[in-house]
């Protein structure tokens, strides 16, 4: 999703202002022209893809075919697309969600991929893509195929003059498809071995159609009328786009400018948390710089809840600033003396940033890398874009709609980014080349946190760790989850393909190239005591 574009619609669209006035919505109405063919075969194609990669789908790797699918259509529909600069960035980032679902995948970077299917809509229909637009459009997909597909007159049509052209149509494809079809029989029958190979294959292809059959789910229909009539919404929306808020800027002619009730209270403020912070980033500095920090010093107090109360500080103040520059004080003269506080206690708020992230770093040097710890660095970055918007406000007098709709993209394109982050590998990756190195304490977050199959084989680096009881418990821990994947592979050796995972299967390889080196532990009783032995050991750290 993009925030700066303006709109360039792909296809007829008009402007209504009749709700503008009412309900400070805009709203762009889409052309009511009826389906064309090529749009009710996308549609259909969609109802397919629909049903074979996500309803018969037993893994993510089925969703991320269709996730990849669905692009193509709207590009098959919409030829002028990629020309817009939000389209190839959605797209983009769309090709890395469907290989993080190949590689290993998640709900939430499913769910990504399905927000991202919405933006490509919205840019197809001319607007640009927003959060607030999208959740209305996407919640209402379903009754716009409905409105669509009850516009269509494809029976009239076939009854009149197109009739004849939609025949003609089909007989240029069907024509050629019964021509190649004989001489290719005529040309088998010629050939024996040739014939007696394609009759297994023919034979093959037609005990699988039965195979699919057989699987067929009384929710597979509804589940197909739903999925052609939300592809139709998407493709063709029927109702008005809806825009939230005004696009108008918030700056004042000079003409117009006046006192403001406020100003005393905002100058005041401002320059008594610009005392407060200076103070309190003194008092920062001096306490938590130095990293030097006596025995018993609560971790967890100071970089984990600390961290997240200075980051409570910085949305506060990112609301404060966003809720000051509104309103009467834009219309003030003396809004540039307020404007120069505002980038001095702008100064400090980064400053208070940086502290953020060095407790965050505080914490993860002590001992080691989580998944929760990921996410407060992504948290605390997220809060830093949406100052930075603020200021970007504020210089540049745009709207407080304005604000609310870019600091929602960036919400969702950090839960995007997150989603397909290697969280567990990077974790296990920093907590195993620390405990290499002989630092220890990381070793309690590998021995008492759950780790998905990509953030195990860092641990192959501790196969030969000098602390004995670290050694044995990783050595137990890589013999465990070795023997799990040895199961899954007899019990589902022929697993439907969308089960596929990449880093499983990656995994597999990189425990049986080293079996050998905990060939002790293949009881799993040996198993359980080593791991036990390793939990108990390494929560001194924790």
């Amino acid at each position: 999703m993009t925030t700066g574009e303006v709109p360039q619609p792909t296809k007829p669209a008009t402007v209504d202002t009749a709700s503008v006035d009412r309900a400070n919505v805009d709203s762009v109405r889409i052309d009511a022209a009826p389906l064309a063919g090529r749009e009710i075969v996308a549609a259909i194609l969609w109802m397919i893809l629909a049903d074979v990669f996500l309803f018969r789908a037993v893994g993510f790797s089925g969703p991320a075919v269709f996730l990849a699918a669905a692009p193509i259509l709207f590009v098959a529909l919409f030829p002028n697309l990629l020309a817009r600069t939000s389209a190839r960035w959605t797209i983009g980032i769309m090709a890395v969600v469907v290989a993080r679902l190949i590689w290993l995948g998640s709900a939430w970077t499913l769910v990504s991929g399905i927000v991202l299917v919405v933006a490509i809509s919205m840019i197809a229909a001319g607007s640009v893509p927003m959060v607030l637009e999208g959740i209305v459009l996407a919640s209402r997909s379903l009754l716009d195929g409905a409105v669509r597909l009850g516009q269509s007159r494809l029976p009239q049509q076939l009854g009149g003059g197109a009739g004849a052209k939609v025949a003609q149509r089909l007989l240029s494809i069907l024509l050629p498809i019964v021509a190649a079809g004989v001489f290719g029989a005529i040309f088998l029958f010629a050939n024996p071995d040739l014939l007696e190979r394609f009759s297994a294959r023919l034979m093959d292809a037609i005990d699988g159609l039965f195979q699919w059959a057989n699987r067929f789910s009384a929710w597979e229909i509804p589940f197909c009328i739903a999925a052609l009539l939300i592809g139709i919404g998407l493709m063709r929306p029927a109702l008005p786009l809806i825009r939230f808020g005004t696009l108008k800027s918030d700056s004042t002619p000079p003409s117009s400018q006046t006192h403001s009730p406020w100003f005393a209270a905002f100058r005041n403020t401002l320059v008594t948390v610009i005392v407060l912070f200076a103070v309190y980033l003194g008092f920062e500095w001096l306490t938590l710089w130095r990293r030097e920090f006596p025995a018993g010093f609560y971790y967890a107090g100071y970089a984990h809840q600390g961290a997240a109360w200075l980051t409570v500080a910085l949305a506060l103040a990112t609301g404060m600033l966003s809720l000051i520059f509104r309103g009467s004080i834009l219309a003030d003269p003396r809004l540039a003396s307020l404007k120069r506080l505002t980038w001095v206690w702008s100064g400090a708020n980064l400053l208070l940033a940086v502290a953020v992230y060095n407790r965050l770093l505080i914490y993860v040097g002590y001992n080691g890398m989580t998944q929760m710890r990921t996410v407060g660095f992504f948290g605390i970055t997220l809060v830093v874009i949406g100052f930075a918007l603020v200021l970007y406000k504020i210089r540049r007098g745009r709207n407080f709609w304005w604000l609310i709709r870019t600091q929602l993209v960036a919400l969702v394109l950090t839960i995007i980014a997150y989603s397909v982050f290697p969280v567990d590998y990077v974790t296990s990756r920093y907590n195993a080349s620390r405990v290499a190195q002989g630092y220890l304490p990381p070793s309690v977050m590998i021995a008492v946190k759950p780790t998905n199959d990509e953030g195990v084989a860092p641990l192959l680096d501790l196969v030969d760790c000098e602390d004995e009881i670290i050694r044995e418990g990783v050595l137990a821990i890589l013999a465990q989850r070795h023997s799990g994947l040895q199961y899954l592979a007899r019990q589902h050796g022929g697993a439907h393909w969308t089960a596929y995972q990449g880093s499983q299967s990656w995994l597999r390889n990189q425990l049986a190239a080293n079996a050998s080196k905990w060939s002790e532990f293949e009881s799993h009783d040996k198993r359980s005591d080593a791991i036990r032995r390793f939990e108990e050991y390494a929560m001194q750290w924790y």
